[in-house]
């Protein structure tokens, strides 16, 4: 008897196919297409703003604590809290993360997109059953409808004992070694550009603001979710998007990639596409961390472009609260009667939820312009927020 099972549409089949026009569920809406482009052509424009490169390391514990090295640390925390304010999104050097680990963890999911389909299929998730863990497309479930070139891998990264090691790729032997050891050191990370950050928001005593609000004081550890973007090479660039515009639900988010641009920011009234910065790590402000900052760290407005030329390969960590166990809400010291808070208490699940009841309503609307877009970012989450797998 034959099998009338169908397996999902695979960005990258179409891809290998040789077409030489998307198929029209891949082409963006009208008001969207003006302002995209091939992303090779775009970071040529070096007349663009730069995304700000901030360097970290001053903040690492150093033996000698004398007034010098305290005036550094003054100057590195000012230089995070400028970028996460004003850009909501950084470029962050001296990171501590060694260059070969950081290769290993490239060469390991390069090296899982490079198997074919069919084998990577062993992995496939099913997001319409509750299964979002996996290998997956994203299908026509966003606002506009329109589905996204883009396959991408998904799975939870940390705590190690709640992850579930069946979906981490057998091939290439090195995957878990290396992604496990990337999940170890990002953690060490966040837990520096967290108390670096509160001590932008509170003053130096005050480092560990941040990291306590996202998990009751130690409690309940942050969870990292891994992401692993792969954008085949597109045709028609201009009329397409490997990632719609969105903000994301976590508190930070890391992104590394392969060096091929994509990445897009929305900043002053104009996307901003990033320029590669070799060593560094890119950073995002989050939702949960604008929420704790009562606004004023913002939830950058980001989106990932395609090109004709190269295969783009992102992976990103996002660093999130516990879903149910965290109350999100702006620190205390942050609310005064000029400056009230602009985020009702809610936890990160019950943030998730809504913003996906929203999205689910936009659907039976006209999309919002960009600065529209922009003007619900900052208010309460009603933009063109999503989960990071959506």
């Amino acid at each position: 008897m034959e099998s009338t099972l169908q397996l999902p549409a695979r960005v990258e089949a179409l891809s290998l196919s040789g077409l030489s026009a998307i198929p029209p569920e891949y082409v963006r809406p009208a008001d969207e297409r003006a302002d995209l482009g091939d992303a090779f052509d775009l970071a040529r424009d070096h007349t663009a703003p730069r995304i700000p490169v901030v360097d970290i390391s001053p903040f690492l514990p150093l033996a000698d604590d004398d007034k010098q090295q305290q005036r550094i640390n003054s100057e590195c925390v000012e230089a995070a809290r400028a970028a996460a304010a004003d850009w909501g999104v950084m470029h962050i050097a001296g990171h501590g993360i060694p260059a070969d680990l950081m290769d290993r963890l490239r060469a390991a999911g390069a090296a899982f997109f490079a198997l074919p389909i069919h084998a990577k299929e062993a992995y496939a998730n099913d997001p319409a059953a509750g299964r979002l863990q996996g290998y997956g497309s994203r299908l026509a479930t966003n606002a506009s409808g329109q589905r996204e070139w883009e396959d991408y891998l998904f799975h939870l990264l940390h705590p190690d004992a709640l992850a579930d090691h069946a979906l981490w790729p057998a091939h290439p032997p090195d995957y878990v070694a290396a992604t496990r050891e990337f999940g170890r050191r990002i953690r060490e990370v966040a837990s520096a550009l967290l108390a670096i950050l509160s001590a932008g928001l509170l003053g130096p005593g005050r480092g560990d603001a941040l990291e306590k609000e996202l998990t009751r004081a130690g409690d309940d550890d942050l969870r990292l979710q891994l992401k692993i973007n792969y954008y085949p090479r597109c045709p028609q660039p201009e009329l397409a998007v490997g990632v719609e515009a969105h903000t994301d639900v976590s508190a930070l988010s890391f992104i590394l990639h392969n060096g091929v641009p994509g990445l897009q920011v929305r900043h002053a009234g104009r996307w901003v596409t990033a320029r590669d910065e070799p060593g560094t790590i890119i950073v995002h402000v989050g939702d949960a961390l604008e929420i704790l900052s009562n606004g004023r760290y913002t939830s950058v407005l980001h989106r990932g472009l395609v090109n004709r030329e190269a295969v783009r390969v992102s992976w990103v960590v996002f660093c999130e609260p516990p879903p149910d166990a965290v109350l999100l809400r702006p620190l205390p010291d942050l609310v005064t009667t000029d400056q009230p808070a602009r985020f009702t208490p809610r936890t990160f699940k019950q943030h998730l939820d809504r913003k996906l009841f929203k999205k689910h309503q936009r659907q039976l609307l006209p999309p919002p312009s960009h600065n529209e877009q922009h003007q619900q970012e900052d208010t309460d989450g009603g933009g063109h927020h999503r989960h990071q797998i959506n």
